[in-house]
Protein backbone atom coordinates (compact mmCIF):
# COMPACT_ATOMS: atom_id res chain seq x y z
CA UNK A 1 0.00 0.00 0.00
CA UNK A 2 1.35 3.42 -0.96
CA UNK A 3 -0.58 5.44 1.61
CA UNK A 4 -1.82 4.43 5.04
CA UNK A 5 -4.88 6.63 4.80
CA UNK A 6 -8.35 5.49 3.74
CA UNK A 7 -8.56 3.71 0.38
CA UNK A 8 -9.26 5.93 -2.60
CA UNK A 9 -12.90 5.72 -3.84
CA UNK A 10 -11.76 4.41 -7.24
CA UNK A 11 -12.38 1.26 -9.26
CA UNK A 12 -9.22 0.21 -11.12
CA UNK A 13 -9.54 -2.20 -14.05
CA UNK A 14 -6.42 -3.82 -15.59
CA UNK A 15 -7.79 -6.07 -18.35
CA UNK A 16 -4.66 -6.70 -20.45
CA UNK A 17 -1.93 -7.66 -17.98
CA UNK A 18 -2.33 -11.46 -18.01
CA UNK A 19 -0.01 -13.95 -19.72
CA UNK A 20 -1.83 -17.25 -19.17
CA UNK A 21 -3.08 -19.42 -22.03
CA UNK A 22 -5.75 -21.83 -20.65
CA UNK A 23 -4.76 -25.50 -20.75
CA UNK A 24 -7.56 -26.55 -23.11
CA UNK A 25 -6.17 -24.38 -25.97
CA UNK A 26 -2.50 -24.07 -24.98
CA UNK A 27 -1.21 -26.60 -27.52
CA UNK A 28 -2.84 -24.60 -30.35
CA UNK A 29 -1.05 -21.35 -29.55
CA UNK A 30 1.85 -20.54 -31.91
CA UNK A 31 3.24 -17.67 -29.87
CA UNK A 32 6.27 -17.69 -27.60
CA UNK A 33 6.15 -16.31 -24.04
CA UNK A 34 7.83 -13.14 -25.26
CA UNK A 35 5.33 -12.77 -28.14
CA UNK A 36 2.50 -12.98 -25.61
CA UNK A 37 4.23 -10.52 -23.28
CA UNK A 38 4.71 -7.94 -26.03
CA UNK A 39 1.17 -8.27 -27.39
CA UNK A 40 -0.45 -7.68 -24.00
CA UNK A 41 -0.14 -4.47 -21.96
CA UNK A 42 3.35 -5.45 -20.91
CA UNK A 43 3.84 -5.50 -17.10
CA UNK A 44 0.64 -3.50 -16.57
CA UNK A 45 -0.22 -5.81 -13.66
CA UNK A 46 2.86 -4.39 -11.90
CA UNK A 47 2.53 -0.80 -13.12
CA UNK A 48 -1.08 -0.49 -11.94
CA UNK A 49 -0.89 -2.63 -8.81
CA UNK A 50 -3.11 -0.46 -6.61
CA UNK A 51 -5.14 -3.36 -5.22
CA UNK A 52 -4.42 -2.32 -1.61
CA UNK A 53 -4.94 1.39 -2.27
CA UNK A 54 -8.36 1.64 -3.93
CA UNK A 55 -11.86 0.49 -3.04
CA UNK A 56 -12.23 -1.88 -6.01
CA UNK A 57 -9.55 -3.54 -8.13
CA UNK A 58 -10.02 -5.86 -11.10
CA UNK A 59 -7.41 -7.76 -13.12
CA UNK A 60 -7.04 -11.09 -14.93
CA UNK A 61 -4.22 -13.57 -15.43
CA UNK A 62 -5.63 -14.62 -18.84
CA UNK A 63 -3.77 -13.25 -21.84
CA UNK A 64 -5.32 -10.62 -24.10
CA UNK A 65 -4.46 -12.98 -26.98
CA UNK A 66 -7.03 -15.45 -25.61
CA UNK A 67 -9.78 -12.94 -24.85
CA UNK A 68 -9.81 -9.17 -25.09
CA UNK A 69 -11.97 -7.92 -22.23
CA UNK A 70 -11.97 -4.45 -23.80
CA UNK A 71 -13.90 -5.52 -26.90
CA UNK A 72 -17.59 -5.99 -27.58
CA UNK A 73 -18.84 -9.57 -27.48
CA UNK A 74 -19.92 -9.13 -31.12
CA UNK A 75 -16.42 -8.11 -32.29
CA UNK A 76 -15.44 -11.52 -33.64
CA UNK A 77 -13.00 -12.96 -36.18
CA UNK A 78 -12.65 -13.27 -39.09
CA UNK A 79 -14.27 -9.83 -39.51
CA UNK A 80 -11.79 -8.39 -37.03
CA UNK A 81 -8.56 -10.34 -36.35
CA UNK A 82 -7.96 -7.93 -33.43
CA UNK A 83 -11.39 -8.41 -31.89
CA UNK A 84 -12.50 -10.18 -28.73
CA UNK A 85 -10.66 -13.37 -29.83
CA UNK A 86 -7.36 -12.62 -31.60
CA UNK A 87 -6.19 -14.40 -34.73
CA UNK A 88 -3.26 -12.02 -35.40
CA UNK A 89 -0.87 -10.17 -33.09
CA UNK A 90 -0.37 -6.42 -33.44
CA UNK A 91 2.66 -7.11 -35.67
CA UNK A 92 0.79 -9.63 -37.83
CA UNK A 93 1.84 -12.99 -36.38
CA UNK A 94 -0.68 -15.84 -36.60
CA UNK A 95 -1.92 -16.84 -33.15
CA UNK A 96 -3.59 -20.25 -33.53
CA UNK A 97 -2.36 -23.45 -35.18
CA UNK A 98 -5.71 -24.58 -36.57
CA UNK A 99 -6.95 -25.33 -40.07
CA UNK A 100 -8.98 -22.12 -40.23
CA UNK A 101 -6.52 -20.04 -38.20
CA UNK A 102 -9.25 -19.54 -35.60
CA UNK A 103 -10.51 -21.32 -32.51
CA UNK A 104 -13.70 -23.37 -32.75
CA UNK A 105 -17.11 -22.00 -31.79
CA UNK A 106 -17.17 -24.33 -28.77
CA UNK A 107 -13.77 -23.08 -27.59
CA UNK A 108 -14.75 -19.45 -28.10
CA UNK A 109 -17.99 -19.96 -26.16
CA UNK A 110 -16.08 -21.55 -23.28
CA UNK A 111 -13.59 -18.65 -23.21
CA UNK A 112 -16.35 -16.05 -23.17
CA UNK A 113 -18.40 -17.87 -20.51
CA UNK A 114 -15.38 -18.59 -18.31
CA UNK A 115 -13.45 -15.32 -18.54
CA UNK A 116 -15.21 -12.51 -20.43
CA UNK A 117 -18.69 -12.49 -18.92
CA UNK A 118 -17.53 -12.88 -15.29
CA UNK A 119 -15.12 -9.95 -15.63
CA UNK A 120 -17.85 -7.61 -16.81
CA UNK A 121 -20.33 -8.85 -14.20
CA UNK A 122 -17.74 -8.12 -11.48
CA UNK A 123 -17.05 -4.68 -12.99
CA UNK A 124 -20.73 -3.80 -12.81
CA UNK A 125 -20.96 -5.00 -9.21
CA UNK A 126 -17.87 -2.98 -8.31
CA UNK A 127 -19.35 0.08 -10.04
CA UNK A 128 -22.37 -0.27 -7.73
CA UNK A 129 -20.19 -0.01 -4.63
CA UNK A 130 -21.43 3.20 -2.93
CA UNK A 131 -17.84 3.98 -1.88
CA UNK A 132 -16.64 4.13 -5.52
CA UNK A 133 -16.78 7.48 -7.31
CA UNK A 134 -14.67 6.85 -10.43
CA UNK A 135 -13.65 4.00 -12.71
CA UNK A 136 -10.26 3.98 -14.45
CA UNK A 137 -9.56 1.37 -17.12
CA UNK A 138 -5.77 1.05 -17.17
CA UNK A 139 -3.65 0.19 -20.20
CA UNK A 140 -0.22 0.63 -21.76
CA UNK A 141 0.60 1.49 -25.37
CA UNK A 142 3.46 1.07 -27.81
CA UNK A 143 5.65 4.15 -28.21
CA UNK A 144 5.13 3.85 -31.97
CA UNK A 145 1.89 2.20 -33.04
CA UNK A 146 -0.41 1.61 -35.99
CA UNK A 147 -2.76 4.38 -37.05
CA UNK A 148 -6.39 3.24 -37.00
CA UNK A 149 -7.75 2.35 -40.47
CA UNK A 150 -4.31 2.91 -42.00
CA UNK A 151 -1.12 1.02 -42.85
CA UNK A 152 1.06 3.74 -41.33
CA UNK A 153 2.50 3.98 -37.82
CA UNK A 154 2.84 7.02 -35.54
CA UNK A 155 4.58 8.21 -32.38
CA UNK A 156 2.41 8.02 -29.28
CA UNK A 157 2.09 10.51 -26.38
CA UNK A 158 3.39 9.58 -22.93
CA UNK A 159 -0.14 9.50 -21.50
CA UNK A 160 -3.51 9.31 -23.23
CA UNK A 161 -6.84 9.81 -21.48
CA UNK A 162 -10.11 8.68 -23.05
CA UNK A 163 -13.75 9.47 -22.34
CA UNK A 164 -15.13 8.72 -25.85
CA UNK A 165 -15.26 12.41 -26.74
CA UNK A 166 -13.31 15.16 -28.49
CA UNK A 167 -9.69 16.28 -28.03
CA UNK A 168 -10.88 18.41 -25.11
CA UNK A 169 -13.17 15.76 -23.63
CA UNK A 170 -16.40 17.26 -24.93
CA UNK A 171 -19.22 15.27 -26.56
CA UNK A 172 -18.39 14.36 -30.15
CA UNK A 173 -20.41 11.53 -31.75
CA UNK A 174 -21.74 9.70 -28.69
CA UNK A 175 -22.26 10.19 -24.95
CA UNK A 176 -19.02 10.74 -23.05
CA UNK A 177 -18.07 8.38 -20.22
CA UNK A 178 -16.79 11.12 -17.88
CA UNK A 179 -17.31 14.91 -17.65
CA UNK A 180 -14.90 17.04 -19.67
CA UNK A 181 -13.98 18.98 -16.52
CA UNK A 182 -12.85 15.74 -14.86
CA UNK A 183 -10.69 14.60 -17.76
CA UNK A 184 -9.12 18.06 -18.21
CA UNK A 185 -8.22 18.08 -14.50
CA UNK A 186 -6.79 14.56 -14.88
CA UNK A 187 -4.65 15.85 -17.77
CA UNK A 188 -3.36 18.86 -15.84
CA UNK A 189 -2.42 16.71 -12.84
CA UNK A 190 -0.49 14.24 -15.00
CA UNK A 191 1.36 17.15 -16.59
CA UNK A 192 2.16 18.57 -13.17
CA UNK A 193 3.33 15.32 -11.54
CA UNK A 194 5.35 13.99 -14.50
CA UNK A 195 6.79 17.18 -16.01
CA UNK A 196 10.16 16.61 -14.33
CA UNK A 197 10.17 12.81 -14.42
CA UNK A 198 13.71 11.48 -14.86
CA UNK A 199 14.58 10.44 -18.44
CA UNK A 200 11.13 11.30 -19.75
CA UNK A 201 11.30 10.00 -23.37
CA UNK A 202 9.86 13.10 -24.97
CA UNK A 203 10.64 14.49 -28.39
CA UNK A 204 9.51 17.82 -29.75
CA UNK A 205 6.61 16.17 -31.54
CA UNK A 206 5.53 13.90 -28.64
CA UNK A 207 3.08 15.50 -26.17
CA UNK A 208 3.10 14.53 -22.52
CA UNK A 209 -0.69 14.05 -22.26
CA UNK A 210 -3.41 13.85 -24.90
CA UNK A 211 -7.17 13.37 -24.67
CA UNK A 212 -8.98 10.82 -26.89
CA UNK A 213 -6.02 10.57 -29.29
CA UNK A 214 -4.91 7.98 -30.26
CA UNK A 215 -7.31 6.14 -27.93
CA UNK A 216 -10.72 7.45 -26.87
CA UNK A 217 -11.64 4.49 -24.66
CA UNK A 218 -12.59 0.94 -25.54
CA UNK A 219 -15.56 -1.25 -24.74
CA UNK A 220 -15.09 -1.13 -20.96
CA UNK A 221 -15.11 2.67 -20.89
CA UNK A 222 -18.02 2.88 -23.31
CA UNK A 223 -20.23 0.10 -21.93
CA UNK A 224 -19.79 0.75 -18.22
CA UNK A 225 -19.50 4.52 -18.61
CA UNK A 226 -22.80 4.78 -20.44
CA UNK A 227 -24.56 2.88 -17.65
CA UNK A 228 -24.10 6.06 -15.65
CA UNK A 229 -23.28 4.40 -12.32
CA UNK A 230 -19.92 6.18 -12.13
CA UNK A 231 -17.78 8.12 -14.62
CA UNK A 232 -15.16 6.08 -16.48
CA UNK A 233 -11.81 7.15 -17.95
CA UNK A 234 -9.40 5.04 -19.98
CA UNK A 235 -5.74 5.66 -19.07
CA UNK A 236 -2.92 4.68 -21.43
CA UNK A 237 0.77 4.91 -20.47
CA UNK A 238 3.50 4.82 -23.12
CA UNK A 239 5.69 1.74 -22.55
CA UNK A 240 8.82 3.77 -23.25
CA UNK A 241 8.25 5.36 -19.84
CA UNK A 242 9.08 2.15 -17.99
CA UNK A 243 10.15 -0.73 -20.28
CA UNK A 244 13.85 -1.50 -20.82
CA UNK A 245 15.29 -1.95 -24.30
CA UNK A 246 14.06 -5.08 -26.09
CA UNK A 247 17.35 -6.94 -25.56
CA UNK A 248 16.94 -6.52 -21.77
CA UNK A 249 13.23 -7.34 -21.67
CA UNK A 250 12.34 -10.48 -19.72
CA UNK A 251 9.06 -12.13 -18.80
CA UNK A 252 9.38 -10.91 -15.21
CA UNK A 253 10.66 -7.38 -14.49
CA UNK A 254 14.06 -6.95 -12.82
CA UNK A 255 14.54 -5.10 -9.53
CA UNK A 256 15.57 -2.04 -11.53
CA UNK A 257 12.39 -2.29 -13.63
CA UNK A 258 10.27 -2.67 -10.49
CA UNK A 259 11.92 0.37 -8.91
CA UNK A 260 11.15 2.49 -11.96
CA UNK A 261 7.53 1.33 -12.03
CA UNK A 262 7.23 2.02 -8.29
CA UNK A 263 8.27 5.64 -8.88
CA UNK A 264 5.64 5.97 -11.63
CA UNK A 265 3.02 4.37 -9.34
CA UNK A 266 3.84 6.80 -6.53
CA UNK A 267 3.34 9.81 -8.81
CA UNK A 268 0.22 8.28 -10.32
CA UNK A 269 -1.25 7.67 -6.87
CA UNK A 270 -0.80 11.36 -6.05
CA UNK A 271 -2.60 12.22 -9.31
CA UNK A 272 -5.49 9.96 -8.30
CA UNK A 273 -5.59 11.50 -4.82
CA UNK A 274 -5.78 15.09 -6.07
CA UNK A 275 -8.24 14.15 -8.80
CA UNK A 276 -10.62 12.60 -6.27
CA UNK A 277 -10.24 15.59 -3.92
CA UNK A 278 -11.17 17.94 -6.77
CA UNK A 279 -14.00 15.67 -7.92
CA UNK A 280 -15.60 15.37 -4.47
CA UNK A 281 -15.25 19.11 -3.84
CA UNK A 282 -16.97 19.89 -7.15
CA UNK A 283 -19.78 17.43 -6.41
CA UNK A 284 -20.42 19.03 -3.02
CA UNK A 285 -20.63 22.48 -4.61
CA UNK A 286 -23.12 21.22 -7.19
CA UNK A 287 -25.33 19.77 -4.45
Amino acid sequence: MIDNNKKLPILISVPHGGLTIPSFIRDKCLLSEKDILLDCDTWSNYLYDFKNDVEEFMETDISRIVVDLNRSIDDMPPTNPDGIIKTKTVDGKTVWNTFSGELSEIEIKEIIDRYYKPYHIKLERASNNPHVLLGIDCHTMLDIGPVKNSNSWEKRPIFCLGNRGSLTGEIKHEPISAPSELILKFKSLLEKKFANFISLPLGEDVPLVTINDPFSGGYITKHHGQKGLIPWVQLEINRSLYLPSSDLLSIEPSQLDLARMKEIKTRLYKVFQELIDEFTTTRKKVR
